[in-house]
C-alpha cells in the first residue's frame, strides 16, 4: 500500500513538473518590459538587444502598436533619460548592461538629434549619456517584442 501511494505521488510530481509556463510574471507588476534590437552593424552578441521597461500607458500603447506592424515597417525608437545600473532587467542573455531607461521618462519617437544616437553597449559613454547629454536614443533601435522576465 505504501508503495502505491509513493508511486502515485511521484507520478503526480512528475506530471506537474512537465507543465510549461512561458509567461513568468514580471518582477514589478506595474511595469511592462519590451525588447529592442540595437546596433545592427556589430557582430558582438551582447550588443544586439536590450530591454526597456515602462508603466506609462501611452508608451505601452506605442510599443504594442509598433509590434502589430511588420518588422521592416517599424520606424520608432526609444528616446529618454537613462540611469546607471541595469534596473534589475536590462540585459542581453548573460550580459548585464550598466544602464537602463528611467520609467516614465522615455517614449518611442521617429527622430532625435544626433547627439542622442549611439549603441546600447556604449558603456564607456554611460557618464556622457546619463550625466552630460541626459538622454539616449539610438536611431537604429527597434522594438522586437514584449518579454516577461
Amino acid at each position: 500500500m505504501k508503495t502505491k501511494i509513493f508511486t502515485i505521488t511521484v507520478i503526480i510530481m512528475m506530471l506537474n513538473s512537465c507543465s510549461k509556463d512561458n509567461h513568468y510574471p514580471p518582477p514589478n507588476p506595474n511595469l511592462r518590459y519590451f525588447k529592442f534590437s540595437s546596433c545592427d552593424h556589430t557582430t558582438y552578441w551582447q550588443n544586439t538587444f536590450f530591454i526597456a521597461a515602462t508603466s506609462d500607458p501611452i508608451v505601452i500603447k506605442q510599443c504594442l502598436d509598433e509590434l502589430i506592424l511588420p518588422v521592416n515597417s517599424r520606424t520608432l525608437f526609444p528616446l529618454g533619460i537613462i540611469k546607471q545600473g541595469n534596473g534589475g532587467y536590462n540585459n542581453n542573455g548573460a550580459h548585464n548592461f550598466n544602464w537602463h531607461y528611467v520609467d516614465a521618462s522615455w517614449e518611442l519617437v521617429e527622430v532625435g538629434i544626433e547627439i542622442y544616437d549611439g549603441c546600447a553597449y556604449s558603456e564607456a559613454e554611460l557618464d556622457n549619456y546619463a550625466n552630460t547629454i541626459g538622454r539616449y536614443g539610438g536611431w537604429n533601435n527597434r522594438i522586437v517584442g514584449e518579454i516577461y522576465p
